[in-house]
């Protein structure tokens, strides 16, 4: 009788896994554009830690546009389209074109293709400061930061432990470096998701949120100047459920869609 039990326990997991695998299959991937380069990051390390780690977590399919390479002063051409942003699902912006001349008109390029087209955003650590002479720009992020504070490891807070982006966060963490973001403005629809204490102004800043630029989702982390940090299993899962709920494949309690995860644990 144990290994009849053994033996149907066997087939169970090969019959489970086998139609993940076909469900899979038959679902279109998540068509990712992952927009990186500019100064300041080892954004071209980054580009393989984030698409490489999303791959192992979620179904997705990449565009990665390091035209930019390690040039701050750098407009990507691909902006030049007015239709830059069709046929993706999800943009991810992590850049660092702080020296840019005119902030506001790339600005507006990336900002209204989002509004107009509805696509998602998810927007990492640089790319918040990218063009910060731009008021559209911090409209679109959803908080509005120019400076930081250190370096250093430091502790964050998840502040809503029951949303579906932060079930793999725990109650805190503490990468191996942050440098933190100061937030001046929080927009008023604007979920705060994280925070974390900065000494500087004796107060606690924004580290993770989400909102609505128009109708296109936003999710954004202030997290992201280190590699290490990156590259945390933290860091990456929660990036992986902030692209799900972005692109709504999550079901109605907030789990991933079995056809979309192939990592990320299920309440």
């Amino acid at each position: 009788m144990l290994m009849l039990g053994k033996r149907g326990c066997a087939m169970f997991l090969v019959l489970l896994v086998a139609g993940t695998a076909l469900a899979e299959e038959a679902a279109q991937p998540i068509r990712a554009l992952l927009v990186t380069g500019g100064g300041w990051h080892d954004f071209e390390t980054q580009k393989t830690i984030i698409a490489e780690g999303l791959s192992e977590r979620i179904h997705i399919d990449w565009t990665i546009d390091f035209e930019a390479g390690n040039r701050a002063n750098f407009s990507p051409t691909r902006f030049e389209d007015e239709n830059w942003i069709d046929g993706f699902d999800i943009v991810i912006h992590n850049h660092g074109l702080t020296n840019l001349p005119d902030h506001d008109a790339l600005a507006a390029r990336i900002a209204d293709g989002h509004r107009q087209s509805g696509v998602a955003a998810v927007v990492i650590h640089n790319t918040l400061h990218s063009l910060r002479d731009s008021d559209q720009w911090h409209e679109f992020m959803g908080i509005t930061s120019r400076r930081h504070e250190s370096n250093r490891p430091r502790e964050l807070r998840n502040l809503a432990p029951e949303h579906p982006i932060m079930r793999d966060f725990g109650e805190t963490w503490t990468p191996a470096t942050v440098e933190l973001y100061t937030v001046e403005h929080v927009g008023d629809d604007v979920t705060v998701l994280a925070d974390c204490y900065g000494e500087r102004y004796d107060r606690r800043h924004v580290t993770y949120w989400t909102h609505h630029y128009g109708e296109a989702p936003v999710f954004g982390t202030t997290i992201g100047h280190d590699n290490r940090a990156v590259a945390d299993p933290v860091f990456l899962n929660t990036l992986a459920r902030g692209v799900l709920w972005a692109t709504g494949k999550l079901d109605e309690d907030g789990n991933p869609l079995p056809e979309y995860n192939r990592s990320l644990n299920a309440d």
